[in-house]
């Protein structure tokens, strides 16, 4: 299972933006590509909008990409978007390693949290997987949340990401105090640094408007 990502920065304006984010998913619908549309919240930075497909595979995506650059009103409305862009980061494909789901039937509204890194120079990978598996089964374990574990196999190579929903912020409230309660979350946690490069480790929520 595969998850693309793209990124970009815009100017903010959701008044205007969200009359393109149903545009957009109009045509990737209409065109059987489950795309979902999130707009950067804590930890990202303002104006940040990602839209994200999960893919079969490399080919399954390809294959998307063909249907939609032949659907109508498929450029057109890429032109709209650009006249609100600042920047693009680079796409990212990620594979997941545990759990992940095809098609759109996330609700709008549900806050995704992601806790990512770069794995560090000389580091293990399987004893980085084996880490990130216990600690998401930890973290399951106190809180009921489902954790998700992917890595990048198209852009930055080496990022690891950990990725849990929530129905809204009441929700991320109640899974903190819940793994504030015991010292052992933190611990694994932090056992956790000796895979990552320093600098890089990123806790960010986004919400899903499309």
């Amino acid at each position: 299972m595969l998850l693309f990502n793209r990124t970009v920065q815009t100017d903010g304006d959701l008044p205007a933006l969200m009359p393109l984010f149903q545009e957009i998913t109009g045509i990737t619908k209409a065109n059987d590509v489950p795309m979902n549309v999130w707009v950067g919240g804590n930890g990202f930075v303002a104006g940040t909008v990602t839209f994200s497909v999960a893919y079969e595979s490399v080919a399954a995506r390809a294959a998307a990409t063909s249907r939609l650059m032949a659907a109508n009103g498929w450029w057109e409305i890429n032109r709209k978007m650009r006249e609100h862009m600042t920047s693009a980061e680079p796409d990212t494909i990620l594979s997941y390693i545990r759990g992940g789901s095809l098609g759109t039937a996330i609700p709008v509204g549900t806050i995704v949290q992601s806790n990512q890194f770069q794995l560090a120079q000389g580091a293990d990978w399987m004893s980085t997987l084996k880490w990130a598996n216990e600690f998401a089964e930890m973290h399951t374990k106190l809180t009921g949340d489902d954790v998700n574990i992917a890595h990048t196999i198209y852009g930055v190579l080496g990022g690891v990401a950990m990725i849990m929903g929530y129905p809204n912020a009441e929700a991320i409230d109640a899974s903190r105090a819940k793994i504030s309660a015991t010292a052992d979350w933190m611990t694994k946690f932090v056992e956790g640094g000796k895979f990552a490069t320093a600098g890089t480790v990123m806790q960010r929520h986004m919400t899903k408007v499309a």
